[in-house]
């Protein structure tokens, strides 16, 4: 099986997984919103992003190391050095988020966010066991096993999240969530991996050790700032309008970042290992390819999910002061068709090891995001919510010019953004058409909205495709061919 077949079939079981993982966590979330106000969630929210940040804060991208480094005769040495680190540090910087984080969230207009802290910190420690086997796992590119993980601590996490909500436990049933969610995400990840593929003692050496902090120093500061300009926004929004304010904005968030975080993140972690193995003179068409690809997949999944905001949310989430989600959800989804082309782009810099730029990327990327979101907020959540359109596209133009420097045709590159994009046009004007012509007969009930929608927004989006985006269609359908004819071909075996 070739290198890109290979890759090809990865990307598909992490797609399949994350989704199926992410529509059950998705259903969790809205059903949750029937038990728990927005103001409680944005507290949680504060305290996750609190976590979240000490995670990344002792990571240095001793993952990454242990992928692009742990080869050959040095992979043992290689990945317990790195197991070690990320343990040890791990558990000094989260330890003292356990003893003493609850001071930081007054700070950000959410004293009562403290009780929250001390679970959440106790699942992030368990949730440190899963990350050596499931880097392991993709560095030999057994992406099944590490979907599979996903999938069942996502399912876990809605189900104990639930389960607490009912009974009335409130914020808490989050925190129970998520320690659930730790758990079953090591037992898989470990299961599946083995004990001796990450956890075979080597002498410590303090040169590996300072060989890791060379590559992984620029890689942490790189996470922190990408990390951060995914959350650090709900801390700025929770300063300027309040928790509940934080809840709404977190919830739209969390909808239009699906087919970033499920379809193009998974994409990205397939690519790096990928990219990681091919000849350097490769990489270059092969980021090429890969950018025009997951534009046409992606970006008719984040214009279509702005389109039907309003029916959507009209449907799943209760007719509250949940509702200004819609409006929300509407703007945030431009994140999602600027996010994916930056994944790529950046597993790219990773190969080649330019993690230096990335890292002053992603910075500048997050400065951007809150000092817009702080300049737009006298005009109100909803006009400082654009806000993050506005980074992540700064972001993406700024890396393409990067990379053209490194081997990467630039014209390429905005023909495969632009292409698809053109076919969204096209969605987004039938999506349009028929939404009047619904009102015009009287048929104003959000579900048939909503279904003829996205059925005329689909049908228009592939007719654009192939007018607007012949070469990348016809590519996408070659592959996907291949690898379904391959997969009948082992069934029949």
């Amino acid at each position: 099986m070739s290198l890109a077949q290979k890759a090809a079939r990865g990307a598909l079981w992490a797609i399949v997984t994350s989704i199926g993982g992410r529509i059950i966590g998705v259903l969790g979330t809205l059903v949750m919103t029937r038990f728990i106000e927005p103001d409680v969630v944005g507290e949680v929210s504060d305290a996750s992003i609190l976590c979240l940040t000490t995670s990344w804060l002792t990571t240095w991208g001793f993952g990454q190391y242990a992928v692009l480094k742990g080869r050959g005769a040095e992979k043992d040495e290689v990945t317990f050095h790195a197991l070690v680190a990320y343990l040890g540090l791990g558990f000094f910087g989260l330890g003292l988020l356990f003893l003493f984080g609850g001071r930081l969230l007054p700070l950000f207009a959410a004293p009562h966010a403290a009780v929250y802290l001390p679970g959440l910190v106790i699942a992030m420690v368990i949730r440190r066991f899963a990350m050596m086997p499931e880097r392991v796992l993709l560095r030999e590119m057994k992406f099944r096993a590490s979907g599979l993980g996903l999938f069942f601590g996502e399912a876990s996490y809605t189900v104990g999240t639930l389960s607490f909500a009912v009974l009335g436990y409130g914020g808490m049933s989050v925190v129970y969530g998520n320690i659930i969610q730790s758990s079953m995400l090591v037992l898989i990840m470990v299961q599946a991996a083995g004990i001796r593929s990450w956890w075979t003692p080597t002498k410590l050496r303090w040169s590996r050790f300072v060989a890791m902090s060379r590559f992984g120093i620029p890689v942490m500061i790189t996470g922190v700032a990408h990390g951060a300009s995914r959350y650090w926004d709900n801390l700025t929004v929770s300063r300027l309008f309040g928790p509940a304010a934080t809840g709404m904005y977190n919830m739209a968030y969390n909808l239009a970042d699906i087919p970033a975080i499920q379809v193009g993140e998974q994409i990205a972690l397939v690519l790096l290992p990928s990219m990681a193995a091919l000849p350097p003179e490769q990489r270059p068409a092969a980021a090429e390819r890969s950018s025009a690809l997951l534009s046409l997949i992606l970006f008719p999944l984040a214009v279509g999910l702005g389109l039907v905001a309003y029916p959507l949310i009209a449907i799943v989430l209760p007719a509250t002061k949940w509702q200004e989600v819609a409006p929300l959800l509407t703007v945030l989804t431009s994140l999602s068709v600027f996010r994916p082309f930056v994944f790529v782009l950046g597993s790219f810099m990773e190969a080649q090891q330019r993690t230096g730029r990335l890292m002053w990327l992603e910075i500048g990327k997050l400065g951007v995001l809150i000092g817009s979101i702080i300049a737009l907020s006298p005009l109100g959540l909803r006009v400082a919510s654009g806000a993050v359109g506005v980074s992540f596209g700064a972001t993406a133009l700024i890396a393409a010019i990067i990379v053209s420097r490194e081997g990467l045709s630039l014209r390429k590159l905005v023909i495969g953004f632009v292409q698809p994009l053109l076919a969204c046009g096209v969605m987004a004007l039938a999506v349009g058409a028929a939404s009047l012509g619904l009102d015009a007969a009287g048929l104003t009930h959000p579900a048939v909205h909503l279904v003829v929608e996205i059925i005329v927004g689909g049908l228009a989006y592939v007719g654009g495709a192939l007018v607007f985006a012949p070469a990348s269609s016809k590519d996408l359908l070659t592959l996907l061919r291949r690898v379904i004819a391959r997969r009948r071909h082992r069934d029949d075996d």
